[in-house]
C-alpha cells in the first residue's frame, strides 16, 4: 500500500491512518475481482454501534488504456482544500479535520498519474 506511486512523498507507512477523513459514507470491500484492481488503503470503520463495517479505496484499469481511482468514502475532497467560507461537515460519528498535507500530496500524485 504506501509503496504505491499513489503515496510518493507523503511519508506515510504501513498502518497509518488520517484523522476524519472517511465520513459519513463509504465503500466496503469490492463485489468482485477486476483486472488490475489494488487495495490502496482498507480499515474498519467503527461507529458507535459497535457494527463491523470496512472501509476500502481502489485503483484498477480501465478498459480503454486508463485507471479508475476511487477513494471510497465522502470526504476526499475535506483533505484538499476548503474554499471561501466553507463549513467542515461532522456527522455523529465523525469529524472532518480539513485540508491534510498527506491527502494533497496523494492528490497530486494521482493528477501526475492521469496525465502521464
Amino acid at each position: 500500500m504506501p509503496e504505491h506511486w499513489l503515496y510518493q512523498d507523503t511519508g506515510m507507512k504501513k498502518g497509518d491512518t488520517i484523522a476524519g477523513l472517511v465520513g459519513w459514507q463509504w465503500h466496503g470491500r469490492p463485489a468482485r475481482e477486476l483486472p488490475g484492481l489494488e487495495v490502496l488503503a482498507e480499515g474498519p470503520i467503527m461507529p458507535k454501534n459497535s457494527q463491523y463495517h470496512p472501509h476500502t479505496a481502489t485503483i484498477y484499469n480501465g478498459p480503454q488504456g486508463n485507471f479508475v481511482f476511487n477513494a471510497g468514502e465522502i470526504w476526499w475532497a475535506q483533505g484538499l482544500t476548503p474554499p471561501p467560507g466553507h463549513i467542515l461537515p461532522a456527522h455523529r460519528y465523525a469529524k472532518s479535520q480539513g485540508p491534510d498535507s498527506q491527502v494533497q500530496r496523494m492528490m497530486t500524485n494521482l493528477l501526475m498519474q492521469f496525465v502521464s
